[in-house]
């Protein structure tokens, strides 16, 4: 017996998978608020130019917001003091920002010679969650997913309470790098390690939960009554820390304890999911772990996996460039669009709430779409979708009245949003499935490794705000090659997610449907 049938036989999904849903899932949603701070961080509000003669510190306390604001408009020989760096070749000596929105671009004056820093501490920010993506495939391989996890998710936490007392933008920067690690840390494992306690039939379940949506769009929330960076942090790290006790109860992977050889842990971890369910673990239990750590050993002949091993074999090395491209291309247009969110028409904290809720749609079709059709149309039909409405982008930009412009491309884009979004629940799901377990959180590394590259550039190369024609190509051109290079990758539906390197060779093609177990691929020869 397999240990998929071993699953099926302990309840398949029940008690203790709603447990790890609940206990370990979860973390995607704080994760997801943590990450998208930075969209109300390096939100820039309208500003006022001080210089010597006209509206200094001193007067400013004693007028209101519209007292300065006329006097900035009504400027120095009628040229405004409103959103400029000079005024008659005389420097701005400093800035006043109109209204409540405390951000980093109002606490430290990040405009003008300083307005880089918006797109560079995001990219530090993506940089941090590149770093993290690489150590993390390893240490969930070397160490466990438990402990990997839960270190890193620790540390998020304390992290961000230290960046909300951030002196500097530079202390800032180095904390956003640092948060960043974390955060790739948790979404290399975050999938990994509570799909490999679910049965095959269910195993699609878990990337197309909407954590991360419904996490940004508590962060939507958050920024709206609270409207500080510093508070967003705080509030963050306070929120993060129940999830921590899961610790105390969550097991290991019994998967990964058994490619080990960790045997009795293993079984332990069984039993223990089959006491939750109210079901008795099978006498054959120890036996398939047995099996499993036994291919393992000859398979391994005492050697660690790394990132190499995902380029040994031609269809492995397929899949491996294939799915980096395609996560590359995912993230660029994700974030992209995402942190490009205050350069559309409307209420910014709508604007946020909106890029977040419409993958919530997209994570139910890719759900309903992946077990009938398959992962791979999943895919390519999404990405189809978003090349073609990125390529409208670019018609509605040349062609049309400039605010009718506005209003199409905001719904054009939250259009492109749904489609790699829709396209990314589905491959989380395939690309766990396409290595095998003493390779999964190196392969499903690599491919947040790759996505990371492109959310770092995204600031940069899709900037909405300064030029967002070369922004709409780009998005149409890379959805368009993705669509393309995704058609080649091989389908994973209704198949055994293989244990070791050796099974996932005799697993290439098996297909699970029938209750002739003769029909299945034997665990071990």
């Amino acid at each position: 017996m397999a240990i998929e049938g071993i699953f099926d036989q302990i309840g398949g999904f029940s008690r203790f998978q709603w447990l790890m849903i609940v206990w370990v899932y979860t973390f995607k949603f704080m994760v997801g608020w943590s990450t998208m701070i930075l969209s109300f961080a390096t939100y820039k509000n309208d500003h006022a130019c001080i210089v010597d003669g006209m509206l200094n510190r001193s007067e400013l306390q004693h007028m209101s917001e519209s007292q300065i604001w006329k006097i900035a408009e009504e400027g120095i020989n009628n040229q405004t003091l409103i959103n400029v760096c000079e005024v008659n070749d005389m420097s701005c000596e400093s800035f006043y920002f109109f209204g409540k929105r405390r951000t980093i671009v109002s606490e430290w004056s990040l405009v003008c010679d300083l307005r880089w820093m918006k797109a560079t501490i995001t990219s530090i920010q993506f940089g941090g969650v590149l770093t993290g993506a690489v150590f993390s495939g390893h240490s969930g391989d070397y160490f466990g997913r438990k402990k990997t996890l839960y270190s890193t998710y620790l540390f998020h936490t304390i992290l961000n309470i230290i960046a909300a007392y951030s002196v500097s933008w530079q202390m800032f920067a180095v904390m956003r790098f640092l948060l960043g690690v974390m955060i790739g840390a948790v979404l290399v494992i975050i999938v990994p390690y509570p799909t490999e306690f679910f049965p095959l039939q269910w195993r699609h379940i878990i990337p197309a939960i909407p954590m991360w949506p419904l996490g940004v769009i508590a962060f939507a929330g958050g920024a709206w009554l609270l409207e500080d960076w510093a508070d967003l942090h705080l509030a963050c790290a306070v929120l993060t820390v129940p999830g921590l006790l899961g610790y105390f109860y969550m097991p290991e992977s019994a998967r990964w304890l058994a490619t080990q050889g960790k045997e009795k842990e293993a079984y332990a971890v069984l039993n223990k999911m089959a006491k939750v369910n109210g079901k008795k673990l099978p006498s054959s239990a120890m036996n398939t772990i047995k099996k499993i750590s036994s291919e393992e050993k000859k398979s391994r002949q005492g050697k660690d996996y790394t990132y190499l091993d995902l380029f040994k074999g031609k269809d492995t090395a397929k899949v491996t460039v294939i799915v980096g491209f395609q996560w590359f291309v995912l993230s660029t247009v994700f974030y992209g669009l995402s942190f490009g969110v205050t350069s559309f028409a409307g209420n910014l904290y709508l604007n946020i709430f909106l890029m977040s809720a419409v993958t919530l749609p997209a994570n139910l079709f890719s759900f309903l779409l992946i077990s009938r059709i398959g992962r791979r149309w999943t895919c390519v039909g999404f990405l189809a979708l978003a090349a073609a409405v990125s390529f409208a982008c670019v018609g509605v930009h040349l062609k049309a009245p400039n605010r009718l412009a506005k209003m199409l491309i905001s719904y054009l884009c939250l259009t492109a949003k749904l489609g790699v979004a829709a396209c990314w629940t589905a491959s989380q799901t395939w690309v766990t499935e396409s290595y095998p377990t003493v390779t999964r959180s190196l392969g499903y590394g690599f491919a947040n490794t790759t996505s990371r590259v492109g959310a770092v550039l995204a600031p940069f190369v899709m900037n909405l705000d300064e030029m967002p024609l070369f922004a709409y190509i780009l998005m149409g051109t890379l959805t368009l090659l993705s669509t393309i290079s995704t058609y080649f990758l091989p389908e994973t539906r209704n198949k055994v997610m293989a244990e070791t390197v050796q099974e996932k060779k005799w697993l290439e093609n098996a297909v699970i449907g029938s209750s002739d177990e003769e029909t299945r691929i034997p665990l071990t020869s």
